[in-house]
């Protein structure tokens, strides 16, 4: 294993802090702006697949009426 010199050890550990500060850069941004669009994206969804439900609900209910008044005539 080579031995670092001071001044490049120096430059090691800048640079190593200068990384650390790039992913602390890309956590915020992904925690402040991915994250909130996420949640108005995933809202978006869950109130189409909750009309849908209820879509297919009503269809069924609406067959099942007219079944048994078919079979009641």
């Amino acid at each position: 294993m080579k031995r670092i010199v001071k001044s490049r050890l120096d430059d090691h550990i800048v640079d190593l802090y200068d990384r650390v500060d790039d992913v602390k850069k890309d956590i915020s941004v992904i925690k402040n702006n991915h994250l909130k669009h996420m949640s108005s994206s995933i809202y978006k969804i869950e109130k189409n697949v909750e009309r849908l439900i209820w879509g297919l609900l009503s269809a069924a209910g609406a067959l099942i009426l007219l079944l048994i008044t078919l079979v009641l005539k």
